[in-house]
């Protein structure tokens, strides 16, 4: 009998340590999720700070004359609540 004990606690032992491997795999994913969203996060500027960044200018100016870059699509910001993503539904 204590050879059939010693089978079962190696088979928990086992299966106990593929279980925390997986939640930390889990836990792991979602941390860097929630990192990746936290860079893709538009902020909003006060008005305030707007109108100063506006006045103040970069301090250089950019040739524009040789300046042919495609146009950008237009971005859509990404607008999570408590980690997950709100549709436009």
């Amino acid at each position: 009998m204590k050879f059939i004990d010693n089978l079962r606690k190696a088979e928990k032992k086992g299966s106990s340590t593929i279980r925390r491997g997986v939640e930390r795999a889990r836990e792991e994913w979602a941390d860097a999720e929630r990192r990746l969203r936290q860079r893709m996060r538009i902020y909003p500027q006060k008005p305030r700070a707007m109108a100063a960044a506006a006045s103040a200018g970069t301090g250089f100016e950019i040739d524009e004359t040789n300046a042919e870059m495609p146009p950008r699509p237009a971005r859509k910001p990404i607008v999570s609540v408590d980690g997950h993503d709100l549709t436009d539904d």
